[in-house]
């Protein structure tokens, strides 16, 4: 593979997406390259969900950056349709990141003009992903197991883009592992304009709790912007990391699925506010906003399937969600979607 050296067009790359240096990344301050994301507070990437209109929605819920799901380079040099339908962006939901991942420079080299040109503000490397067929690839955690191609991975994306390029890492391969500081010293050096660090390594996935003080330690070794994910699951949390660990920012992952609000309520926390609890009618009216715009952007049959697994979300710690869970099941439709729930608030 040789990587395509023919130059992007003057317009193709989004405004502010030059490599300038962080104006700060002082405690809760995130600026990445030119882009100052305020607040602070980032969807992470998640499969099958941080998809555009999920994407939206946590933008208008106050998200200052979102992030798409996993993209795979390859899949891009192929011009797989279900790949290149990951990097659709809108305006709207602006700035927002495309997350990809990839096994060798090149093939990550060669995706750069693609997700650009689909309008990405930032081009964020994933490092950290454990599942089994992305390892099996040679991507994922597997740059971080293999340290200098992690490192050179991340050194071609920089050259190839206009814009920053980020790089999402997890505290290790296991117990001890501090390999997460040396790595990410070398990915500032090649210049990556921010690192966000899972608070877990790759034996724990997600099977125990994240530990704040592996971001506080990569706070203090790195002169980039760093951005703390892991275990935050309420509002307050983001102050929360913040606070103990200077981090510049703050990842929400599943704790947004089903309240996309979850990032105006941490910034009313960061400010010493605080924002009242969305009320069921709220709630579902967000949830079928949401079916909407799974609908116009892709189909009526796939919206419907998708909100079987939102609505579990959605309906967490409401009256009667079980019954309602379990009557998701008999929904084919937007009508049929929209009945429920008007017969469900009707009941409650």
């Amino acid at each position: 593979m040789t990587r395509e050296t023919e130059p992007l067009s003057s317009d193709s790359s989004p405004p502010g997406g030059d490599h300038a240096e962080p104006l700060s990344h002082a405690a809760g301050t995130l600026v990445i390259g030119s882009l100052r994301i305020d607040p602070p507070l980032v969807l992470a990437p998640l499969a099958g969900y941080t998809n555009l209109p999920f994407r939206l929605l946590c933008h208008l819920g106050g998200a200052g950056l979102v992030v798409s799901e996993m993209i795979s380079a390859k899949g891009l040099q192929y011009r797989n349709h279900k790949t290149r339908s990951l990097i659709a962006t809108c305006p709207q939901e602006r700035p927002v990141a495309l997350q990809v991942f990839g096994d060798t420079p090149d093939v990550l080299y060669n995706s750069v003009r693609q997700m650009e040109a689909a309008g990405a503000d930032i081009i964020d490397l994933n490092m950290g992903c454990c599942v089994p067929k992305v390892r099996a690839a040679g991507a994922g955690i597997e740059l971080m197991a293999d340290p200098q191609r992690g490192i050179d991975c991340a050194a071609a994306l920089v050259e190839a883009a206009g814009v920053p390029v980020t790089v999402k890492i997890r505290a290790g391969l296991y117990d001890g592992d501090m390999r997460y500081l040396d790595m990410a010293a070398e990915l500032a050096g090649v210049g990556v304009a921010a690192i966000a660090l899972h608070a877990r390594n790759a034996q724990q996935q997600m099977s125990a709790p994240a530990d704040w003080t592996c971001v506080a330690k990569l706070v203090e070794a790195v002169d980039i912007p760093v951005i703390g994910n892991g275990g935050l699951t309420a509002p307050t949390d983001a102050l929360a990391i913040i606070e103990q660990t200077g981090c510049a920012g703050a990842m929400y992952a599943r704790a947004a699925l089903g309240r996309p609000w979850i990032f105006r309520q941490a910034a009313a926390a960061i400010h010493g506010r605080t924002l009242p609890t969305q009320p069921p009618p709220h709630i579902m009216a967000i949830a079928l906003c949401h079916a909407q715009m799974l609908a116009l952007q892709y189909t009526e049959r796939i919206a419907v399937h998708q909100m079987r697994g939102h609505m579990a979300h959605y309906s967490k710690g409401l009256p009667h969600a079980l019954a309602l869970r379990r009557r998701m099941n008999t929904v084919h439709t937007l009508e049929d979607l929209k009945q429920l729930v008007c017969e469900y608030l009707r009941a409650s």
